[in-house]
């Protein structure tokens, strides 16, 4: 079994679209209701119609598929962790989702006006 976030936003579609923009794959969607989106690591995504919000979700099983984001939760934010930054900013912007610069992350809102930070992968063998 494996954690999920309940993820709001007011129009499913967009939802969808944006997360998978940042890396996560379509899994299942019931049109209209919900759809789950898998990262590479971290929790499993739920969104559901709603005007905005992040909650625990109830455990699911993993499904076999996954996109390559590395996902993961840091004071009820969604936290996006990538290889290189510099590369994110080129493929968001080709995507055409607005981001700002926040010191040593980027700063994006979803559809639902959560907000979403992206940021580099600590070095490895770095503690």
């Amino acid at each position: 079994m494996s954690e999920t976030l309940v993820v709001y936003v007011p129009d499913l579609g967009q939802g969808v679209s944006f997360y998978q923009a940042l890396g996560l794959a379509l899994e299942e969607l019931i049109p209209e209701r919900e759809a789950l989106l898998a990262p590479l690591e971290g929790p499993l995504l739920l969104l559901r119609s709603g005007s905005g919000g992040v909650e625990q979700g109830p455990n699911r099983p993993r499904p076999e598929g996954h996109g390559f984001a590395r996902v993961g939760v840091e004071e009820g934010r969604l936290v996006f962790l990538v290889e290189n930054l510099e590369h994110e900013k080129l493929r968001l912007s080709k995507y055409g989702l607005p981001f700002r610069e926040a010191g040593e992350h980027l700063l994006l809102f979803d559809p639902g006006e959560n907000p979403v930070l992206v940021r580099e992968l600590p070095p490895e063998g770095h503690s």
